[in-house]
């Protein structure tokens, strides 16, 4: 483009306001009304120049003022609707990034029999997480603490996905619960298999999970399996097998049988922080699934009346209850499903 001789010189404001106008393209005119205002004072200003000296010289600059201040409104109303524009992409932006939330704790770590197979190697005092999967090896073990200090003990060769604070999935192997001796009315522990959910109240039970079949051992309260076509019920001293293609059937079982040995190494450690001597034997007894009986009121009064101190830890229930008993006068012997404790005389 040629070369205009009649305008005017531009500055380099001018330029760079230009070369934004440029970029602006057309856009939505000034108001007449505010036009007309801003016109008319221009024009006030250039008549009351023309009555003082140098008139010439301040037209020209007022001239220079509307041109600059027209080229910076146009900018502006360029660059108002481009500000809006980004602030609302801002806002989608923000508002679509998917909400970062925190992992759920679960449960901890009670203690672990190695060798574990568990893809983090959980070691005691560990945090588990919803959606973490526990598994173990050959040999191996992992006992958890739950809300309400519930008790769920995993078998050696086992997968269990974390699904909540009160449910997992049993993939494969076998697991104990232990929910403790009260019943809450807002719901238990459920384990879900292929084979359904298995639910409690109140209980000490093991669901174990092959190929083929479920088997849910109750050693104390009552265990209910719920599957898509029925619902069935095992109790205290039972053992419900559901077989694919051979429905279910109920067994026998004893709460002190060796099917429960392997869940002594994974016993929780009995916390002796302001216990007494009877606190300690109800536990142990639980733990055996043994029934808890003293010869005399004198000894259990004794049981009562004694503190225990020390640790347990790294022993099984039996041991426990064999290295605390030696310290004290009381003589015990185990009859099948039954501890039977005596108060021996030191005379």
């Amino acid at each position: 483009m040629a070369n205009d001789p009649n305008r005017p010189d531009q500055t380099g404001e001018d330029k760079s306001l230009e070369s934004l106008l440029r970029l602006a393209g057309e856009r939505a005119e000034i108001p007449l009304s505010i036009e007309s205002r801003v016109y008319h004072r221009v024009q006030e200003e250039w008549r009351a120049s023309t009555a003082r000296p140098n008139g010439d010289r301040v037209y020209a600059e007022v001239q220079k003022t509307w041109r600059r201040n027209a080229l910076r409104s146009r900018v502006l109303r360029w660059l108002a609707p481009v500000g809006v524009a980004a602030s609302a992409v801002l806002v989608f932006v923000l508002l679509s990034q998917p909400e970062v939330t925190q992992p759920v704790a679960v449960a901890t770590v009670a203690s672990v029999v190695a060798p574990s197979a568990s893809p983090d190697s959980f070691q005691e005092g560990a945090v588990v997480y919803e959606g973490d999967l526990v598994s173990t090896g050959p040999g191996g073990g992992v006992s958890l603490t739950l809300a309400r200090n519930v008790s769920l003990r995993i078998d050696e060769n086992t997968r269990v996905q974390v699904d909540g604070a009160d449910r997992f999935t049993l993939l494969t192997g076998r697991v104990y619960a232990d929910t403790g001796q009260f019943i809450y009315r807002d719901g238990g522990l459920e384990i879900d298999t292929a084979f359904g959910v298995v639910s409690d109240v109140g209980t000490q039970f093991a669901v174990s999970v092959g190929d083929e079949s479920l088997e849910v051992s109750v050693r104390e309260g009552r265990v209910e399996l719920a599957s898509a076509t029925d619902s069935l019920a095992a109790r205290m001293g039972e053992r419900l097998t559901v077989a694919q293609g051979q429905g279910a059937s109920v067994t026998r079982l004893d709460t002190f049988d060796p099917y429960w040995d392997w869940i002594a190494d994974l016993t929780p450690a009995f916390d002796m922080t302001n216990k007494s001597l009877l606190d300690f034997l109800k536990w142990a007894s639980r733990e055996t699934g043994r029934e808890l009986r003293f010869t005399t009121d004198e000894s259990r009064m004794f049981a009562m009346r004694t503190d225990v101190h020390g640790s347990v830890d790294g022993l099984t229930p039996d041991e426990a209850l064999a290295a605390i008993l030696s310290t004290t006068s009381l003589e015990y012997q185990i009859e099948s499903d039954k501890v039977v404790l005596d108060h021996r005389s030191l005379d």
